[in-house]
């Protein structure tokens, strides 16, 4: 349903159009068309826009009243004017007649035309059909130039009572509705018409709701560019968070390595001392025999010589002073010999060396897009980096460990890649042999899926992966020695 002219443009104290609330009535039958309604010419249109449209300081020595009245009396004329003479309401999409240059809505027109009832134009009756009708596409502009003359019209009413102060000229107590460009402020009309002793003659005006609008938009992006100021810092604040969040990271693995290898010291504590005391208690319980076997046969000589006469003691001495020479013959080791040394080692394996890797802009990855890590170096001076390298066509995500410098050498590696969701961190572990040249087993080829990071949020609100790395030197697996040793690999390297 189309709106009336008066909803579009609305004025207090007009008097409504006759008609205009009348229903849409097609047909020639129905329709009270009379050459009394139709009967304004396209020149007089254009006649009183002009007239309408002229500058309000054109009539700056008339009074209040009388512009008021002036303006009243020019919209009345653009309601008159545009406006369809089929419905007698605001024009839509307005088409006129190529001969008479009368307007139409084109809905009203392409109605009356398909009702059967006349193929002419409604005011000049000649032949009209669909394809002869002309699109008035300038009627924008005479829209526009209502709107302005509407505000203009709100902007200079008397209705002071509901303005503010600040709204209102300090001088004459009127609304301001002009902005003087050269002394930039606001003023009322008075104040920008007045000739002979005015403050603003030969200054430039321009309307406020214009200058409004315009000041509005200016200020509107200076503060979108303080959003995007403020925007920034919010991204560099949550980059810290996030910082600050992985060295607690970090700090929890190598807490955790710590206690492991406390527990290992311990544990080599404990095994060295029983390795110890194992053989000294050796050396304890077979003195603790030989001292048992001289006790009992003290006891059972000292028995004897209690009890034999002084004839016998004297003819037993014999056999007791071989007893005797016998017991003392058994050497007796020197302590040197069978001494222990009373100090313990502390053995503490290999640290790991740990640290994160941060994938960044990781939509934008190719097929066969690589990445490689900062450089670091581990506990024994070797310098190593990290490389991720994703293969979309299969679906892999892979983590490799690279040699940079140093001599070969077996290491164990464990990446994780991290969840919000610690549950859903994905930990793997390999034990290789590195050298500086690039072979199958040197890192995890596909150590997940593209579609499980993708569908298991591992990538950040950034746009970025977070890898943890812990690698340390190992021991060789049997089942997997390398063609040559690290002496024959160092000089060749």
């Amino acid at each position: 349903m189309k709106r009336s002219i008066m909803e579009a443009f609305s004025f207090t104290g007009m008097a409504s159009p006759t008609g205009r609330n009348e229903p849409r009535r097609h047909g020639a039958s129905s329709h009270p068309l009379s050459p009394s309604v139709a009967s304004t010419s396209s020149t007089s249109a254009v006649a009183s826009c002009s007239s309408a449209s002229g500058p309000p300081l054109d009539r700056a020595a008339s009074s209040s009243t009388a512009r008021d009245s002036s303006r009243h009396l020019a919209l009345s004329q653009f309601n008159d004017i545009f406006k369809c003479t089929i419905c007698f309401g605001h024009l839509e999409d307005p088409h006129l007649c190529p001969q008479c240059s009368k307007l139409y809505c084109y809905e009203c027109i392409t109605e009356w035309l398909d009702s059967g009832s006349s193929q002419c134009c409604p005011n000049c009756k000649t032949s009209l059909r669909h394809e002869q009708l002309v699109k008035v596409r300038w009627f924008e502009d005479v829209q526009k130039l209502q709107q302005d003359l509407r505000t203009l019209g709100e902007g200079v009413s008397d209705n002071d009572d509901s303005a503010t102060d600040s709204e209102l000229c300090p001088l004459h107590r009127k609304v301001v509705n002009f902005y003087c460009s050269t002394c930039k402020t606001c003023v009322c009309e008075v104040c920008a018409t007045e000739i002979v002793a005015g403050s603003h003659q030969n200054h430039s005006f321009k309307t406020l709701h214009v200058t409004y609008e315009q000041h509005a938009e200016l200020l509107e992006n200076e503060l979108e560019r303080v959003e995007h100021h403020r925007d920034r810092l919010s991204l560099l604040h949550h980059k810290i968070g996030r910082n600050i969040e992985l060295i607690g990271t970090v700090k929890s693995v190598k807490q955790k390595e710590l206690e492991a290898i406390m527990a290992s010291a311990l544990r080599s504590l404990d095994r060295q001392e029983e390795e110890k005391l194992s053989k000294l208690c050796v050396h304890q319980c077979t003195l603790m025999r030989q001292i048992e076997d001289i006790d009992m046969k003290l006891q059972a000589m000292r028995f004897e010589m209690s009890l034999c006469s002084k004839p016998q003691l004297i003819r037993m001495k014999s056999e007791i002073v071989d007893t005797c020479n016998a017991i003392r013959s058994h050497p007796i080791k020197d302590f040197k010999q069978i001494r222990v040394p009373a100090s313990l080692k502390i053995e503490i394996p290999d640290f790991f060396e740990t640290g994160v890797f941060v994938v960044q802009n990781f939509s934008t990855f190719d097929d066969n897009k690589v990445i490689y890590s900062n450089e670091f170096s581990d506990c024994q001076g070797r310098t190593w980096r990290i490389m991720a390298w994703c293969v979309i066509s299969e679906d892999h995500f892979g983590i490799y460990l690279e040699l940079v410098s140093g001599r070969p050498c077996w290491m164990e590696c464990t990446f994780q890649l991290i969840h919000l969701n610690p549950e859903k961190t994905i930990s793997k572990t390999i034990r290789q042999y590195f050298d500086r040249t690039p072979q199958k087993g040197w890192g995890l080829r596909d150590f997940v899926t593209l579609k499980t990071i993708l569908d298991e949020d591992y990538v950040r609100v950034n746009d970025s992966l977070e890898l943890l790395y812990n690698i340390r030197p190992c021991k060789p697996v049997e089942s997997q020695q390398p063609l040559e040793d690290d002496e024959s690999l160092s000089d060749s390297n």
